[in-house]
């Protein structure tokens, strides 16, 4: 059997062509690359909101408080609390502001509420089963009113802010321990710090930079007689809420 072999003039013609072709096609391909756009030319870099990006720590965003423990991805700031509404204080908190505004730089607080526990944090994977635990351990409690009597200077852990609050009266204590301890084991099932030893349970109204605790200590005397005809003021508590990042969540009481 005769087998018809290419010469190696042929073969070496043909593997040339191929190169050839291959040449050309990388030329076109890197042409056409050149020539496209890339995203970020036609859409410009993608910035992410500070919802998006829990790692986001613009103290412009958050008054210029100071973050008291490092902010990392996968662990939300978390908070029980009673919420309150703004017209309940509104006329307390405008007389006050108007008898401390001359000495400070103080700031009203929008956001009315009575805590029932630290700021702690909690990792997102645990937030379904912790809201759920606070809903069975809520469920039970029975809706209150409280008094609110008389305003309290406090400041923050690290004296960095200064608060004016109004008190919760001291003859509701054993019905907001109750509450509170409620939610303490929840805090303890979940391997997270109870509330403070001997709370205070109040509601800030203004706020301002720095520990100023003193000053206003020593007008306080004078603006509770400014407000004797505001006090007391009666607080239904029929619900609780927790706040964890940015998302909010509420307990009705029954």
């Amino acid at each position: 059997m005769l087998v018809d072999y290419s010469s190696s003039s042929d073969s070496e013609t043909e593997d040339d062509k191929k190169s050839s072709m291959r040449q050309k096609m990388e030329t076109n391909l890197e042409t056409q690359t050149s020539i496209l756009p890339k995203a970020t030319t036609l859409l410009g870099k993608r910035k992410l909101s500070s919802c998006e990006d829990p790692l986001t720590d613009d103290s412009s965003l958050h008054q210029g408080r100071i973050r008291s423990f490092k902010h990392e991805r996968g662990n939300w700031a978390t908070y029980v609390f009673i919420g309150v509404p703004l017209y309940i204080l509104e006329d307390v908190q405008d007389v006050c502001l108007t008898h401390f505004k001359d000495t400070y730089d103080i700031k009203s607080t929008s956001d009315l509420h009575i805590s029932l526990s630290k700021t702690v944090v909690l990792q997102y994977h645990f937030i379904e089963s912790f809201v759920k635990s606070l809903e069975e351990i809520i469920a039970p409690i029975s809706s209150l009113t409280v008094s609110l009597n008389k305003l309290k200077v406090y400041t923050n852990a690290e004296r960095t802010r200064t608060f004016l609050a109004v008190k919760v009266d001291d003859i509701h204590l054993k019905q907001m321990f109750d509450i509170l301890h409620k939610v303490d084991n929840v805090m303890l099932n979940f391997k997270l710090p109870e509330f403070y030893e001997d709370p205070s349970f109040h509601i800030s109204i203004l706020w301002c930079v720095g520990d100023h605790a003193n000053g206003m200590n020593e007008r306080l005397t004078e603006l509770m007689a400014i407000l004797k005809d505001h006090f007391p003021i009666e607080l239904k508590i029929d619900k609780i809420y927790c706040k964890s990042g940015f998302k909010e969540f509420s307990f009705q009481l029954k």
